[in-house]
């Protein structure tokens, strides 16, 4: 009997446990506000920008410069991401089409 009273009440002081909990620190926050940062160096700010641009740029060269010819050729079952092929100048048919008499199949 004093056991299900006693875990009955537990609900009931662990909200308001929490509750006072709550509004103490919502009290402290409002008391002690966070520090600010520190202000933005409008000087600074675009020389880091390009310096971390730079460091990309010489990362992926060098990556492509290792790596490249693997991505150059197509594999097997490349499917719809595989390179096109480059157009043929206007006027000229594709080597499939052309007859023995350098006419054009229809």
């Amino acid at each position: 009997m004093t056991s299900d009273l006693l875990l009955a009440l537990t609900v009931p002081v662990l909200v308001c446990a929490s509750g006072l909990y709550a509004l103490a620190d919502a009290w402290w926050r409002r008391r002690h506000p966070a520090l600010r940062p520190v202000p933005y160096l409008p000087g600074r700010g675009p020389v880091v920008g390009n310096e971390q641009v730079a460091v990309a740029e010489a990362i992926v060269a060098d990556a492509y410069a290792r790596y490249g010819a693997l991505y150059d050729t197509p594999g097997p079952d490349a499917g719809p991401y595989a390179p096109q092929q480059p157009a043929r100048p206007a006027g000229t048919a594709p080597a499939s089409r052309v007859r023995e008499g350098g006419t054009t199949a229809r």
